[in-house]
């Protein structure tokens, strides 16, 4: 059974050891990077009343067996209205575990996740990937998103409307 844990202190080494094929790695940065964005937009680095962008970072688990590494944010002016949003901002499977449904079914559980507005309300969610990125590509498409143009560096992004 899939399903989502919190990164804490009986983990975060874990997912840090969690890598890519060799010919994914210019697609995803290193857990290690993620963590430590996801502590610099912590609630121990910021008072809360300015706070409009929040990493919830998660391990991901199959039974007992970590499998991947996912984090979402929040952003209180996210998409071009200026509306709150959310983003899969991160999602990676352990080269060990690719090609099971892994990644289909944690953008499944993001998303069931985001729906519980863990951060605020918001009616998007977005994810972007490197035009060049097949396997993400296919993920989010097969998952509902639909492609919403580039971003400034040229990365494919796509939104999920949570109320359609």
């Amino acid at each position: 059974m899939m399903e989502l844990r919190k990164v804490g202190h009986g983990n975060w080494l874990q997912c840090i050891e969690l890598t890519v094929s060799d010919g994914q790695r210019r697609f995803v940065n290193p857990n290690i990077f993620s963590l430590a964005e996801a502590y610099v937009h912590s609630d121990a680095n910021r008072d809360e009343a300015e706070a409009y962008y929040r990493c919830i970072p998660f391990a991901i688990y199959c039974g007992v067996e970590l499998v991947g590494f996912a984090m979402i944010t929040y952003e209180k002016e996210h998409d071009p209205d200026g509306q709150p949003a959310y983003e899969i901002y991160r999602l990676m499977i352990d080269k060990d575990h690719q090609g099971k449904g892994y990644g289909k079914a944690a953008v499944r559980l993001l998303l069931d996740h985001i729906r519980t507005f863990p951060c605020g309300r918001a009616e998007s969610v977005y994810a972007v990937w490197h035009p060049e990125n097949r396997a993400s590509e296919n993920m989010f498409l097969g998952s509902g998103f639909a492609v919403a143009g580039t971003d400034e560096d040229g990365a494919v992004m796509a939104l999920f409307r949570l109320n359609g």
